[in-house]
């Protein structure tokens, strides 16, 4: 039986409901405590891609060794604080998008409310939601990690 390589780079897209407020001021509580975990995960396991955050969901591209991202998943599925966990992509790739993990709220005129309603319908594509991650988070991040990798 052929065992998974480690070292192979995967990426995996995820998208959920948030249980708890991520509003203005939710940093301070379970909202700043959610990405304080993602960001030590990341750090520590080398996981780079961002989150966005937009109509109480969360929309996150992750690209890390097949274990981490399963380990990730894992505890993101058995968070209190998160519900409707979606796998909507997790495929090996030959190189990284992204140098750090940094999370973003979607502002007015980047929000996609289609694409919310596919996500609650879970009709919703990785590439729609990859590409949404990628365009909120040029438009500024709450926070980031350093840099944790050479990108593409």
């Amino acid at each position: 039986m052929l065992q998974p390589d480690v070292r192979m780079l995967h990426r995996m897209v995820l998208a959920a409901r948030s249980k708890i407020d991520t509003g203005p001021g939710a940093l301070n509580g379970a909202f700043g405590s959610v990405l304080a975990s993602c960001m030590r995960t990341s750090v520590a396991e080398g996981v780079t891609g961002g989150m966005v955050v937009e109509a109480g969901h969360f929309l996150e591209v992750l690209e890390g060794g097949d274990e981490a991202l399963c380990a990730y998943h894992d505890r993101a599925a058995n968070d209190d604080r998160v519900d409707g966990l979606q796998v909507l992509e997790f495929v090996p790739v030959l190189r990284r998008e992204y140098a750090t993990w940094a999370v973003a709220v979607s502002k007015p005129g980047v929000t996609q409310p289609d694409l919310m309603v596919a996500i609650n319908e879970k009709r919703a594509g990785p590439f729609a939601v990859s590409q949404h991650v990628r365009r909120v988070l040029k438009t500024g991040v709450l926070a980031e990690t350093p840099p944790l990798c050479v990108a593409a």
